[in-house]
This record gives C-alpha cells, sequence and structure tokens, in this order.
C-alpha cells in the first residue's frame, strides 16, 4: 500500500506541474524533469514492491496521458510507424528537436528529455559508428573498403563521413525493414549515394542478399539487439560473423546496459520495451571471439566490438 501512496503522490506531483510552475520559462524543463524522474523513481518502486501490472498502469494513466502532448512521446506510445523507436523518433532524437507548442507541459516533458542521458546516448551511438566507419576509410589498405550497416535508419552515422576520403571501389550497403528509412537516407547522403546500396526488409530474410553484397570489413548493428531475444541474438551474431564479415574484419553492435534508470518511464509512459544485458550476457553471445566491449559516455550503452579471426 505504502508503493501504491507514493505513486499516487509522485502522478500527482507531475500532473500539478501545470498549476505549480511558470510554463511560459524554457527553464522549467528543469522543474518539471524532477518530477518526472520521480515518478519513474516510483514506477520502478511499485514493480519491485510486487505491485501488478495492471494497477501501476491504470495509477500512471492520467499522466502517460499529460505525456502524450509531446509528440516524441505520443509517437512512441502509439508505435506511429509499427515498431518502437523508429527512424523518425531518431532523427527527431538527433536534431535536438522539440515538436510541443512552447508554454505547455508536454513542451517540457521532452526539452527534459532531450536534455537527458537516454537521449544523449543515442547520439553517442551514432557518432560511435560514425568514428568507426571513418576508420576503416582512413586506415591503410589497398583495394576497396566495404561497410554494411544493419538496421541503419535514414544512416545518420554515413551521412557524417566527408565524400573526400571515399575511394573508387568503396560501398556501403544500407538494410532497414523499413523502406522510408532508406529512403531518407538516400535523400540525404548527397554524393555518397553513387557508392552505396540499399536492402530493405527483415534482417533474417536479406542475409542472402546481403552475403552476396559482401564481405564486408565492417559490419554494424545500432540499438537492433535491444529487441532481440538471446535465441534472435545468436542467430544474427553467427550469421554476421560467419557470412558477412570479411576474416580480420570487425562486427560492431550497441545494446542497453542493466540498470538503466530511464527503464520504467520507457515501459510505462512510453510503451518502449527494451531488452538489457550487462557484459557477462553481451559475452555468452559471443563464445570463443575476441570481444572488447566499453561504455558510451552517459554509461547506460554498451558498445561491444569484435574481431573476426583471419583464418
Amino acid at each position: 500500500m505504502d508503493a501504491l501512496h507514493r505513486l499516487n503522490d509522485a502522478v500527482d506531483g507531475f500532473l500539478r506541474s501545470e498549476k505549480e510552475f511558470n510554463l511560459t520559462d524554457p527553464a522549467t524543463h528543469m522543474l518539471v524533469g524532477g518530477r518526472f524522474r520521480t515518478l519513474g523513481t516510483q514506477i520502478g518502486a511499485s514493480v519491485l514492491a510486487g505491485v501488478p501490472d495492471e494497477d501501476i498502469a491504470a495509477i500512471v494513466q492520467p499522466a502517460r496521458s499529460a505525456c502524450a502532448r509531446s509528440p516524441f512521446m505520443r509517437d512512441e506510445q502509439e508505435w506511429a510507424r509499427g515498431y518502437p523507436s523508429d527512424y523518425k523518433l531518431v532523427e527527431h532524437v538527433l536534431a535536438q528537436a522539440n515538436g510541443a507548442a512552447p508554454g505547455t507541459l508536454g513542451w517540457h516533458v521532452e526539452a527534459s528529455l532531450q536534455s537527458s542521458a537516454i537521449t544523449q546516448q543515442q547520439r553517442n551511438r551514432v557518432m560511435h559508428q560514425a568514428r568507426l566507419i571513418s576508420d576503416v576509410l582512413t586506415a591503410p589498405r589497398n583495394g576497396p573498403r566495404s561497410v554494411l550497416i544493419i538496421a541503419s535508419g535514414a544512416a545518420p552515422d554515413l551521412r557524417t563521413i566527408p565524400p573526400g576520403i571515399v575511394r573508387p571501389g568503396d560501398r556501403f550497403v544500407l538494410t532497414d525493414v523499413d523502406p522510408d528509412a532508406l529512403e531518407l537516407a538516400q535523400k540525404r547522403l548527397g554524393l555518397l549515394n553513387n557508392f552505396t546500396t540499399a536492402v530493405p526488409g527483415n534482417i533474417f530474410r536479406a542475409l542472402g542478399p546481403l552475403a552476396e553484397l559482401g564481405p564486408f570489413d565492417l559490419v554494424l548493428v545500432n540499438g537492433l539487439y535491444d529487441y532481440l531475444n538471446d535465441r534472435a541474438a545468436v542467430r544474427l551474431t553467427e550469421a554476421v560473423l560467419t557470412r558477412l564479415c570479411r576474416p580480420g574484419g570487425t562486427f560492431y553492435f550497441s545494446s542497453t546496459g542493466v540498470g538503466n534508470p530511464f527503464r520504467w518511464p520507457l515501459e510505462y509512459l512510453m510503451e518502449w520495451q527494451l531488452i538489457e544485458r550487462d557484459e557477462a550476457a553481451v559475452r555468452a553471445l559471443l563464445p570463443g571471439c575476441d570481444v572488447s566491449i566499453g561504455r558510451e559516455p552517459t554509461g547506460l550503452a554498451l558498445l561491444t566490438h569484435v574481431r573476426t579471426r583471419t583464418g
């Protein structure tokens, strides 16, 4: 009962923000963000106290409805494109945009999220992938270089690469389940389109066509492991290492670490469920491999690098 009372109080406190704070002041997003985090903490405490999911959902529904005034959160609640964290949401996060009306609770919720670690880690993941692509293209090596990006979205990592470091014969291959994401990538890649091939579809159905375009010096997977259970993750990992990656090449993927403090508001207020793994769980997907695992600056995401055997 104590957990339920605290959760009710947190919901009420969050909703009172509209009356108690000056929403015309952009800096108020820090106060709203504080109450949003308190709400998330109390959701988590209720889960750990054994409160049934349906009871928690019923209590937080008014806060969930209020959060839906943020287009960022509404789209994630509704899975506007049929899957979580779609490419439009990623582009929105990367642009650090705010689509809500200024002076509203939705604006402050969105501003708080855009300045939080959960969105910054997404930007960090993309920047890290861009560095990996750049490293492949600038490393001393004869012959063309090839890069495969799985679950590429609109390829924000590749879009940062200056065309001047690309040589004739280099190839970039993008694959994504959403053809509109690949279409947007094509529109924004500019001169890099001359070196890029798009393969739409579910990754497991696309393995054959991708293998025909390989092998690849670098295979990147950004975020997809957040949604793959262990069986699917092992299946994809084995396919990359045996069918897609060149001997001596690099396979990289990012994933959400255990203990993500944003887990509860993501799940209960945004319908955004992630599969969290610690370092041991990640290594279990890669038995016998040369694996290096680090974290991006926020500490929320694990960055896994695998060097494939040369013989």
